[in-house]
């Protein structure tokens, strides 16, 4: 179990890790003790540290004793052992075992969540790697929590979860900036989507909107990006990147009636210019003053352009009436 997580869980499922049943018992062939016996030695084992010892002793009850009262518990500590082994693919058979095989059992809720853990646990710790038993873990903790809500474990699953979720959301979120970095801004999109629809409750969340609205800049889509930017801004206002984002909507403002300006889409420009200034007065002086100057140069252009039509008017109005007279 990482030792960032271990702190933050509850009492609750610590003590299933460290829970005990019954006493402890001597040592002698595992052949001649029986079923209890070979318990108590386990526990023992157990309880001092020693789980690959104990692990013998409780495959030793689930192997040869499966009609004792006692095959429940051992399976669970079995479990337990390999777990505190760091056997998290093992721990999580045994558990599953239990699971399958004793649904009535006092251990049943606790080996439900603790095979999820496992298979959290087993997960590479690096991003970049397979995360098949992280995508495991979460599907488990989710039926977890939906099938017992009320769990005195819940707590301690929905730490769980959001821990497995925010891995997930780190591996999407890293392959969106790998690609914004190499200019496959297609490719980083799609990955910013994913983690804005299905992880945007972890810490990657408004990253990803951030990114999202970033690469629309960068692509030239100027409204659809400053339309993002300013979402973010309302959406998340106590976050570092919001005085960013305003910066970025101010800009993608400016640059959306700019392009329209080089593009010679007047009636555009003339709307999108008008806009930036009406919205964004006073908060960049510089681009304020070059939209004025867009604007005025989009007045004499249109004026002039008024001028030729109404000649170009005059002199076919000239000619038609020099043609009517001959």
């Amino acid at each position: 179990m990482t030792t960032c997580l271990k702190r933050t869980l509850g009492p609750l499922l610590l003590a299933i890790l460290a829970m005990t049943v019954l006493g402890c018992g001597g040592s002698m062939p595992l052949t001649n003790m029986t079923a209890r016996e070979l318990f108590d030695a386990g526990k023992e084992k157990y309880d001092n540290g020693k789980y690959y010892k104990a692990t013998e002793y409780f495959q030793a009850i689930v192997y040869n004793y499966p009609a004792e009262s006692i095959i429940d518990t051992a399976q669970y500590y079995l479990g337990l052992a390999y777990y505190g082994d760091e056997g998290y693919e093992l721990a999580q058979t045994e558990f599953n075992r239990l699971v399958l095989n004793y649904p009535s059992s006092v251990y049943f809720e606790s080996a439900m969540l603790l095979r999820a853990v496992c298979a959290y646990e087993a997960a590479p710790d690096h991003y970049g790697l397979d995360q098949s038993e992280l995508e495991q873990a979460i599907s488990l903790l989710d039926d977890f929590l939906i099938d017992f809500p009320e769990s005195q474990y819940a707590a301690d699953a929905g730490k769980y979860l959001l821990a497995a979720r925010t891995r997930m959301a780190r591996k999407y979120y890293s392959n969106a900036v790998v690609y914004t970095r190499m200019r496959a801004h297609a490719a980083a999109l799609v990955y910013y989507q994913i983690v804005i629809d299905d992880y945007n409750d972890t810490e990657f969340g408004p990253g990803a909107v951030y990114g999202y609205a970033e690469t629309e800049y960068q692509m030239g889509e100027y409204d659809e990006a400053r339309t993002r930017f300013e979402s973010f801004r309302t959406i998340y206002p106590e976050h570092e990147l919001a005085d960013k984002a305003f910066k970025m909507a101010l800009v993608s403002a400016f640059k959306s009636g700019e392009k329209a300006f080089e593009k010679n889409d007047y009636p555009t420009a003339k709307e999108k210019l008008q806009d930036f200034i009406e919205k964004y007065r006073g908060n960049d002086e510089q681009r304020l003053k070059k939209a004025y100057e867009y604007l005025e140069a989009i007045d004499k252009t249109t004026v002039k352009e008024s001028q030729v039509e109404n000649a170009s008017s005059r002199e076919w109005r000239g000619v038609g009436d020099t043609g009517r007279n001959l």
